[in-house]
C-alpha cells in the first residue's frame, strides 16, 4: 500500500513538471513570435529608408548632371548616396499684401500625378508642350527640369527662353491662376495709354502706382490704376487690361477679377508661355534685338528697369549667384507659387526667361523651394 502511494506521488510530481514546462515553451513561443513581428518591422523601416535614399541619389545625380562644374552641388550624389542628406530650410517670405489678402482659390481640383509621364519625353500629364527642335539643348534641358517638378505637390507650368539663340520652350503649357502675375499685364496697359492717362492723372501718381504694384506686389496699387484704366471705371478697367492682351497675342491671359476681391464671377488667368513672351519681348525692346516688328510694348526700357527693382525674392532669384541678377514678378494665393524673371549674368553673356506657375499646392513652402532650385539649375545648364 505504501509503495502505491509512493508511486502516485512521483506520478503527480512527473505531471505538475511536465504541465510547467508545456507552459513556459508556450511563454517562449510567444516572446518568439512578437520578437519576429518587431524585426519584420525593423525590416521594413530599413527597406523604407533604404528606398528613399536610392531617390534621393537620383535627384542628386539629375542635378549634378545639369551643372557638374558648380562647386555647391558637386558633392549631392555623394551625400545622398550614404543617406545623409538634411531638408532644404524654408524660405521666409516678405511681409506683402499680395500673399495674405488675395486669396480667393478657383473651384475644383487637379491631381498632377494622375497619369504616368512616359520616359525621355516632353509630353505632359495635361496641357501642351513644344520647343525649338533646332537647339536641342533646350529640349535636353526641359527634359531635366521637367523629371525634377515634384509628382506629389500640386499642378506645375515652365517655360524657359535662351535669349541668346531666341529658342524657347514650356512643360505643360496651359492657363493657370495667375495671382499677382496679372500685375505684368495691368502694367503693359498702363504703359500703352500712358500719354492719355497722364493727361488726366499726374505722372507721378501713375509713376508711384507703378512702382508700389511691381516692386512691392502692391494690391491696392493695381487696382487704383485698373480704375484710371478705365476713368474710374473697375469694369471698364479690366475690359482694357483685356483687349491689351487679346491685341499683343496673349491667349491664355484674362482678367475677371480686382486684385483683393473673391473670384465668384470670374478669376484672374495666364500661363506660362504668356508670361514668358511679356518678358521676352521686354527684353529684346531694351536690347534693341526684337525681332518681331509688329509686337512693340510700349514703355518697354521703363517696364525692365521697374522689374529689376523687384523686392520679392524668394524664389527665382533665391539661389542665384552673386553675380546674377533677376528682374522678376511673382504671384502667391493659398495654394499657388508663381514666379516670372529675366535671368542675366551680364559677364557671361547668360541671359534667359524663367517662368514658373503651379497651383492646387498642398505645400507652398516647398514650392517655392523647388521654384528656387530648378531656376539655378536652369541657369548651371548654360554655365557649364
Amino acid at each position: 500500500m505504501k509503495k502505491n502511494t509512493f508511486l502516485y506521488i512521483v506520478i503527480a510530481v512527473l505531471v505538475i513538471a511536465l504541465a510547467g514546462l508545456g507552459a513556459l515553451n508556450v511563454r517562449s513561443l510567444d516572446k518568439l513570435a512578437s520578437l519576429q513581428t518587431k524585426v519584420n518591422k525593423l525590416q521594413k523601416s530599413v527597406q523604407e529608408v533604404s528606398d528613399s535614399a536610392a531617390e534621393l541619389s537620383s535627384k542628386a545625380n539629375q542635378l549634378d548632371a545639369l551643372y557638374p562644374d558648380d562647386p555647391t552641388v558637386s558633392s549631392a550624389a555623394a551625400a545622398a548616396s550614404s543617406a545623409e542628406v538634411q531638408g532644404p530650410s524654408a524660405q521666409e517670405e516678405s511681409t506683402d499684401t499680395s500673399a495674405a489678402s488675395d486669396s480667393s482659390e478657383a473651384s475644383g481640383s487637379k491631381d498632377s500625378s494622375s497619369s504616368t509621364q512616359e520616359e525621355g519625353t516632353l509630353s505632359p500629364s495635361s496641357g501642351s508642350t513644344f520647343t525649338d527642335n533646332s537647339d536641342s539643348s533646350m529640349d535636353n534641358l526641359l527634359n531635366q527640369v521637367q523629371s525634377l517638378l515634384p509628382t506629389d505637390n500640386g499642378t506645375w507650368s515652365v517655360y524657359v527662353c535662351n535669349l541668346a539663340k531666341n529658342t524657347e520652350g514650356t512643360i505643360n503649357d496651359q492657363q493657370m491662376q495667375a495671382a499677382s502675375l496679372i500685375k505684368l499685364y495691368i502694367m503693359g496697359a498702363v504703359y500703352e495709354d500712358y500719354d492719355s492717362l497722364s493727361s488726366k492723372y499726374s505722372k507721378e501718381q501713375l509713376d508711384n502706382a507703378l512702382n508700389s504694384m511691381i516692386t512691392v506686389s502692391d494690391n491696392d496699387a493695381a487696382n487704383t490704376l485698373v480704375s484710371y484704366l478705365g476713368g474710374g471705371d473697375d469694369a471698364a478697367g479690366m475690359a482694357r487690361v483685356n483687349k491689351f492682351c487679346k491685341d499683343h497675342g496673349y491667349t491664355s491671359t484674362s482678367m475677371g477679377r480686382l486684385l483683393l476681391a473673391d473670384n465668384s464671377n470670374g478669376d484672374n488667368y495666364t500661363s506660362a508661355k504668356d508670361c514668358g513672351k511679356f518678358l521676352k519681348t521686354i527684353y529684346q525692346i531694351d536690347k534693341g534685338t526684337a525681332t518681331d516688328n509688329n509686337d512693340t510694348l510700349a514703355g518697354a526700357e521703363y517696364m525692365y528697369r521697374l522689374l529689376k527693382m523687384q523686392t520679392r525674392k524668394n524664389k527665382i532669384p533665391a539661389q542665384m549667384p552673386s553675380e546674377v541678377k533677376v528682374a522678376n514678378k511673382t504671384g502667391e494665393l493659398d495654394h499657388v507659387e508663381n514666379d516670372a524673371g529675366i535671368i542675366y549674368d551680364t559677364a557671361k553673356g547668360i541671359d534667359l526667361v524663367v517662368c514658373f506657375m503651379s497651383q492646387d499646392l498642398n505645400d507652398t513652402s516647398a514650392a517655392q523651394n523647388t521654384i528656387a532650385q530648378d531656376s539655378r539649375a536652369i541657369y548651371g545648364y548654360y554655365n557649364e
